[in-house]
């Protein structure tokens, strides 16, 4: 059946169509701006006002070049994907397992589930948590930035109401067929919510690959071990010129620092921008499938 176009329906097609594509061009702009700015010659880019980038100016590699010779850089992104890696597979593992846990029928649903409710609104705050992972050693250790940050109360609640969800006729002709829990959570529970843990998966690497600040508590003095987002804050935010080299900062300090500045930033972020177009096809089923009680 064809919707008839009525007037009414046209103007909002019409406005909805035309602010869709200025979000677009808002999300878009800044994007293209750095990108471009990072392959163009500084001298250009500082001599053109506004969002210089919509085409490149002067190509140039020498940022990038100035970037990936950098030992601070190589050793950040190995770290970062040590980091996420881990992180993440813990995460995963920790989070289904719990929302498996409280999907099932038993006394501690209810108390549990508030337990982790309560965990979401109130927090010991920075001091404690610091206390808690001096007194377990963690303090100048990587298991800092994996342990604590691998288990999310708010990611266990979606994934257990995803469970939720499942029709107890898959779980009760397993049991029929000699199944036990682990069997039924892997073979029968997770293969139907896989949406749901692609989607989880994906906020969890987001979130381990954009985290500086506790490393940057945990890690201070062990500079071998941060991660690239605490080395992309030194350069960006602090203005550090330890990227470049004394003839080049002797040079063109300014305009080579500008350049290395749009550099690192595509540097940092491209792998999670290319990742996002692979992934983007599950968010709204997982979401919805562990949003939604019925």
């Amino acid at each position: 059946m064809i919707e008839k176009l009525t007037p009414s329906r046209v103007v909002f097609n019409i406005i909805n169509y035309s602010f869709m594509i200025l979000l677009c061009i808002v999300c878009i702009a800044p994007v293209w701006h750095i990108l471009m700015a990072s392959f163009s010659d500084p001298r250009t880019m500082m001599a053109t006002p506004g969002l210089f980038g919509w085409i490149v100016g002067s190509p140039t590699l020498e940022g990038y070049r100035i970037v990936l010779s950098n030992p601070s850089v190589l050793t950040g992104y190995r770290n970062t994907i040590i980091y996420v890696s881990a992180a993440t597979l813990l995460g995963i593992v920790l989070i289904t397992m719990g929302g498996f846990a409280l999907s099932r029928n038993t006394k501690l649903k209810k108390p549990l589930t508030l337990m982790l409710i309560f965990t979401m609104m109130f927090s010991g705050g920075l001091i404690p948590s610091y206390i808690v992972n001096m007194n377990l050693g963690l303090l100048g250790n990587p298991l800092a930035l994996i342990i604590p940050g691998s288990i999310n109360a708010f990611y266990i609640i979606i994934m257990k109401n995803a469970f939720d969800q499942i029709s107890p006729s898959f779980e009760e002709s397993a049991k029929l067929d000699g199944a036990g829990p682990l069997t039924i959570l892997i073979k029968i529970m997770l293969p139907l919510v896989k949406a749901t843990v692609a989607v989880i998966v994906m906020f969890l690497v987001v979130q381990h690959w954009n985290s500086w600040f506790p490393a940057s508590i945990y890690l201070s003095r062990r500079r071998d071990l941060w991660p690239l987002q605490l080395f992309m804050r030194e350069i960006l935010v602090q203005n550090d010129t330890k990227m470049i080299s004394a003839a080049e900062a002797a040079s063109a300090a300014s305009l080579v620092n500008n350049l290395v500045k749009h550099c690192i930033t595509v540097v940092g972020t491209l792998p999670i921008l290319c990742v996002y177009p692979f992934a983007q096809k599950y968010f709204v089923k997982g979401v919805t499938l562990g949003g939604v009680k019925e």
